[in-house]
């Protein structure tokens, strides 16, 4: 799973670090947590960190325990800043993901080598700087 988001987020332009033991850079902080992925990418005068979290067999209950509100970005100066959340779950497992999930997250429904699916809940002033 991690591999075909991987792939589709550097076709985005995003470099990307596997399950990275602590952040990358100053200017990003997070305790008690660690992405399956970490996706960094600069459009224009926008930074943007992507924040992935593969579920193959979805539990919210262990989901929502994740720390990922302790994620911290700040960007560089001049340069607006941009969280995106992706929660990666297989084709036919959709419906163990909450709704209320869905409105903070994308969800990416993966099927075969590829995302089949994505889902964007969010209000339109999501994922903007936190």
């Amino acid at each position: 799973m991690k591999e075909i988001v991987r792939r589709e987020l550097r076709s985005e332009g995003y470099v990307t670090l596997e399950e990275p033991p602590f952040p990358p850079s100053r200017r990003i902080r997070w305790s008690a947590y660690r992405p399956d992925l970490l996706g960094f990418r600069r459009v224009d005068a926008t930074e943007e960190i992507a924040l992935v979290e593969c579920e193959t067999h979805p539990n919210m209950r262990r989901f929502r325990a994740k720390n990922y509100s302790s994620v911290w970005f700040q960007p560089t100066v001049l340069s607006l800043g941009a969280v995106r959340k992706i929660l990666a779950v297989p084709r036919g497992k959709l419906r163990a993901v909450d709704r209320r999930v869905m409105g903070e997250w994308e969800v990416w429904v993966l099927g075969p080598g590829r995302v089949d699916e994505r889902l964007d809940g969010r209000p339109a002033s999501a994922g903007t700087t936190e």
